[in-house]
């Protein structure tokens, strides 16, 4: 099984899309690269994005960029992306598939660095003010998830 934690806000959108003033800003070069992650990858997209909580947010992604498989829990124990990343994989891996040599494959997508330290290896970081998701980044997710 191949994962990715999908943020939104900084990585399918950025400083230009939002100023268009749109609801559900989506710039639709960003979410074609994601979409690509998705096709070459054959991976599944967990929302990790503060989107999760709105419905609507929920379908416009899965409208306009990819089907959203699940989404992270909200943990009220803490703040970090990381601790509800790792919450998922431990409630919805198995344990035979994630430990070292396993089958499980993730990477995480975000503008916010709030993941934990041995999730290193799995994060690319997007830039907001930079225009979010890039090619660059989007083929070092697939080459991560296909390694």
């Amino acid at each position: 099984m191949k994962v990715l934690f999908l943020d939104i806000d900084g990585v399918v959108n950025n400083k230009a899309t939002f100023q268009k003033g749109e609801l559900w800003p989506i710039d639709k070069y960003c979410a074609f690269l994601v979409g690509r992650i998705q096709l070459e990858t054959d991976c599944k997209v967990v929302l990790s994005s503060a989107w999760r909580h709105h419905p609507d947010a929920i379908e416009e992604c899965s409208k306009r960029i990819v089907p959203i498989f699940d989404k992270t829990p909200s943990l009220s124990c803490t703040r970090l992306r990381g601790v509800e990343i790792y919450d998922w994989i431990e409630k919805n891996v198995p344990y035979q598939e994630r430990k070292e040599g396993g089958s499980f494959r993730y990477a995480i997508l975000d503008d916010d660095s709030d993941m934990l330290l041995w999730q290193k290896d799995h994060f690319f970081q997007t830039s907001f003010e930079d225009g979010g998701l890039t090619d660059a980044i989007a083929l070092k997710v697939i080459e991560h998830l296909n390694s």
